[in-house]
């Protein structure tokens, strides 16, 4: 199986200010030594070891996940802004020629987890085919409804792609061709839900949006069948923990210790923080990174075996 996140950001998308980039540049320059800028090799050699946060950016698109399975299989999960690139590299291939096949899970129809479809070029192409699912059983009336023109000229009718919706259900197993999947409702309001994709022996756990309190650790065995042996966690990280239980508590969203506890718990091997804040710049999230994997170098109960990361734009996972 092969994961590449596209959006990873919560709530809007943001790109980066001149502002953003003038600071990179500056903490860039104030690193180098003369021999670093002394040919465009030294530069390029120089500009790979900075951080992230400098050379970089983790990114500012809103939700959209790329996973393709080993038989050659296209699953698209959320349509975020990051499904607009998406859309461009998939145009490069069958999708251009109106030759595509792909199934997309909508985890819930909040805006920055739909507000990519109209401009997602592929639907705008005759003989692509699109299957949604969602355990949601009026989406398909939810995305006309952005699409109405009083809020956009182009109504999702009109894209000429062939576009079908299937309800699927939560707390069993679904099959797409040899792919199994299972769905959760997850703690967030509105409602919103997980997806574990099983792909032969490999197994993804997407889990957007989702705000585990006291209540919810208390009762988490009942998540046990949709965590557990994951290869790859994507988990909502969006706050920290004090935003997590103080300031912004009934907001939705979960902090990375939550998460940690949780992959732990059920023998998740590599979990990814995602769903970024969108207020957080990328040196606040190499920060949040940084404390992380503190918390779990002294958390005695959190598996040695557990590893993590923050998502970024672009990164690709193969397992």
């Amino acid at each position: 199986m092969k994961v590449k996140l596209w959006g990873v950001r919560g709530s809007i998308p943001t790109p980066l200010t001149s502002a953003a980039i003038e600071s990179k540049i500056i903490q860039a320059l104030s690193l180098a030594k003369p021999g670093d800028i002394s040919s465009e090799e030294s530069v390029r050699s120089f500009v790979s070891e900075l951080p992230i946060f400098i050379r970089g950016t983790y990114g500012g698109n809103t939700t959209c996940i790329e996973v393709e399975t080993t038989a050659g299989d296209l699953f698209i999960i959320d349509c975020g802004s990051g499904i607009i690139n998406l859309g461009k590299e998939l145009m490069k291939r069958e999708f251009g020629r109106g030759h595509g096949v792909a199934s997309i899970f909508l985890s819930h129809t909040h805006w920055d987890h739909i507000q990519g479809i109209p401009f997602f070029a592929p639907l705008y192409v005759a003989g692509n085919r699109f299957n949604f699912y969602s355990p949601i059983p009026d989406l398909e009336d939810r995305i006309l409804y952005q699409q109405k023109n009083t809020h956009f000229p182009v109504s999702f009718e009109r894209m000429p792609a062939t576009k079908r919706f299937f309800q699927i259900g939560t707390d069993e197993y679904s099959y797409i061709n040899d792919v199994k999947l299972y769905t959760k409702l997850m703690p967030h309001p509105g409602n919103a839900y997980g997806i574990r994709i099983e792909d032969g022996d490999s197994i993804f756990v997407y889990t957007s949006d989702c705000e585990f309190t006291i209540n919810e650790i208390e009762d988490i065995q009942n998540y046990e069948q949709f965590f557990a042996d994951a290869d790859l966690l994507l988990f909502d990280s969006q706050y920290t923990f004090q935003e997590s239980v103080i300031e912004k508590i009934s907001w939705g969203h979960s902090s990375s210790s939550i998460a940690i506890d949780i992959a732990s718990k059920f023998n998740v091997k590599k979990l990814i923080l995602f769903h970024h804040e969108p207020n957080y710049d990328d040196e606040k999230l190499s920060g949040l990174l940084a404390n992380a994997k503190t918390y779990t170098s002294v958390n005695k109960k959190v598996s040695d075996d557990l590893t993590i990361d923050m998502a970024e734009e672009g990164k690709v996972y193969e397992f």
